[in-house]
């Protein structure tokens, strides 16, 4: 009896942190944004072994999950605010309610467990992108989001030396040693975690030109750090999303173009020197850096594999296949089935949700790059309006290999909240003000017109 009762207060106390939280979620989206960074670098270390809650149906619900859970209802709640969605905010409706569909087909068909473990990614994705397009753009908030953002980068790296210290010099302090990348020892982390310090790398760089307050020089120490480990981690998708941002940065703000080039070819020598000194040209079966082009070839026939089986149903091109349903591909003759690890997004949400959720993927992506294309270049602070372009650049190349994590669900909110922001920007100056309304503005306000 008194297990029970205890057990009782326990859900009570819960169920009033889980509300108080949602409450605070619901006006304060820098508070979201430390628990999506926090739950990334929370992954990183625990890896495969993130703490959970067990329910019926042997479902784990991870730290993370709560996380996507917790944002996702603080989003739906505040859209049943919005009176009016942008064409942005609707292409994320549609992706989230096709996602959702597939969820219930994926249920009913193969289970409550392995549905939600291939619905995981997606949740942290779109749940994050909904809530954050669904705050009005604030320069000071998107400032304390990329402080934080870069915060987060430092246990990161901390992360990353410990499991240096463990794997070259057999010093092991108790931390989970890496699973993923074990083709290369110098790979600790996983690819989605490496270009999670990638972006914030690239955020660093236009704050060179307005860094001058004491404070800020912190700013510059983490910025080369950031370099030098996205470099040294040796993730090939994560050196093209760099130079593809830097790109988009120079082109949109030709005063960035010498900084740029003089970070990005210091951590190419810095990397280069590394290379050499860890053994990057030695042979033999376990080099610590590896440098060839590894399973590009297979992840190829196995992206062909899948589509032409999915392309074979006229409902799969309407709604996708469930999720749970795994993914039947032929790897060097043998045939595979799993339920992740496609290693290409804009493949996955084809096969998930039919063409027309590839349509809204494409929409939130490239879509999203032409439209704020023209936003001004320059920003006072980190992660600025003018920042989002390079982000996005970044995320178009990041899908072909890799799916998001949910920290590109907040670049997708953010960049689609400022698209809004623009749109109404610019129907407000095209719409003409009536003689009456000029003559009732002018009795009405402080005598200055």
């Amino acid at each position: 009896m008194i297990g029970v009762l205890l057990l009782g207060l326990a859900l009570v106390v819960a169920a009033a942190l889980g509300v108080a939280l949602l409450e605070l979620l619901l006006r304060r989206a820098d508070v979201a944004a430390a628990l999506v960074f926090g739950s990334v670098v929370v992954q990183a270390y625990f890896i495969d072994r993130v703490p959970a809650l067990a329910l019926p149906g042997g479902v784990q619900v991870y730290l993370t999950d709560m996380v996507s859970g917790l944002l996702l209802g603080a989003a739906v709640l505040r859209l049943l605010r919005t009176p009016r969605f942008d064409r942005f905010q609707r292409w994320l409706l549609v992706l989230g309610i096709l996602l959702l569909v597939s969820l219930v087909r994926g249920a009913a068909a193969f289970g409550m467990q392995a549905s939600v473990a291939d619905f995981r990614e997606y949740l942290f994705f779109g749940g994050v992108a909904l809530y954050f397009a669904s705050f009005p753009v604030s320069i000071r908030l998107y400032d304390r989001i990329g402080r934080i953002w870069l915060a987060m980068t430092i246990p990161m790296m901390v992360l990353v030396c410990l499991r240096w210290l463990a794997v070259f010099a057999g010093v092991n302090l108790g931390v989970p040693a890496s699973k993923y990348g074990a083709d290369a020892a110098i790979r600790v982390i996983d690819g989605p975690f490496t270009f999670f310090l990638a972006h914030a790398f690239v955020l660093t760089i236009p704050a060179w030109t307005w860094m001058r307050r004491e404070r800020d020089r912190w700013i510059r120490w983490v910025s080369v750090l950031l370099l030098l480990f996205c470099l040294v981690l040796n993730r090939r998708t994560v050196w093209l999303a760099i130079v593809v941002g830097v790109a988009v940065l120079m082109l949109r703000d030709r005063r960035l173009g010498r900084r740029a080039l003089v970070l990005v070819a210091l951590g190419g020598v810095m990397t280069a020197v590394a290379f050499v000194w860890l053994g990057g040209l030695q042979e033999g079966s376990e080099p610590v850096v590896r440098s060839g082009s590894g399973n590009l070839s297979w992840r190829v026939q196995g992206w062909s594999d899948v589509v032409t089986a999915w392309s074979r149903s006229p409902a799969d091109w309407a709604i996708g296949q469930p999720v749970g349903s795994g993914f039947t591909r032929q790897v060097e003759g043998i045939v595979t089935n799993t339920q992740y690890g496609l290693h290409n997004f804009y493949i996955e949400i084809l096969v998930r949700t039919g063409f027309v959720g590839l349509v809204a993927l494409v929409a939130l992506t490239a879509g999203l790059l032409r439209a704020l294309w023209r936003a001004p270049a320059r920003d006072a602070g980190l992660l600025g309006p003018g920042m989002l372009p390079a982000l996005l650049a970044m995320q178009i190349v990041w899908y072909l290999t890799w799916p998001p994590g949910s920290e590109q669900g907040i670049v997708t909110g953010l960049a689609a909240a400022v698209a809004a922001a623009e749109v109404s920007r610019r129907r407000l100056a095209a719409r003409p003000v009536p003689a009456t309304a000029d003559r009732a503005l002018a009795q009405t306000g402080n005598g200055r017109r």
